[in-house]
């Protein structure tokens, strides 16, 4: 499951497709993600994402069915975890930076858009110049659903906000 929660996280920490890939600065959107696996069994998750491109950071702000912050920076990933007071350091060189993937997006019609990273297909669903949904299926085989609501671009996000804190009293784990 993180491995899939780490592909949504790169799939719009950076930039999206709303002002024009080029345009597009900073990006806050409230977000739905579901995961289905192969018996139909499904979880949902729910936040707020924050992103800025010219410092290529993001933080996303899991709040259902449990608290998480996951703060990406350039190729690093800290997830402090409260229920299980823990923060995770890891690397995530495997994932694609969403500029990489629109760059080589293929537009095959008016919203819809494809890439492929690592022999995974995203679609990107877009509305009036904002993202919509981004799918894909896991090399699990969950098929991944991302919605976004309403969404902010180009305002200003301060630096503060993807600077994290971790309390004293909690495990910290290092994966690599």
């Amino acid at each position: 499951m993180k491995k899939t929660i780490f592909s949504f996280l790169f799939l719009t920490s950076s930039s999206l497709l709303t002002a024009g890939i080029n345009d597009l600065q900073t990006f806050e959107s409230n977000f739905k993600q579901t995961i289905i696996n192969d018996q139909n069994s499904h979880i949902t998750y729910a936040g707020k994402l924050y992103a800025k491109k010219d410092k290529n950071q993001a933080l996303w702000i899991y709040t259902n069915p449990i608290d998480k912050k996951i703060y990406y920076s350039k190729g690093r990933v800290v997830i402090i975890e409260p229920e299980l007071e823990q923060a995770i350091f890891a690397k995530l060189d495997k994932i694609p930076n969403i500029l990489s993937l629109l760059k080589q997006a293929k537009k095959i019609s008016n919203d819809t858009y494809i890439t492929t990273f690592n022999n995974t297909q995203y679609k990107i669903l877009v509305n009036k110049n904002q993202i919509t949904k981004i799918s894909y299926t896991d090399e699990l085989h969950n098929r991944v659903n991302i919605e976004f609501k309403n969404q902010k671009s180009n305002q200003n996000i301060s630096d503060s906000k993807f600077a994290y804190h971790i309390p004293s009293d909690y495990d910290i784990l290092e994966q690599k």
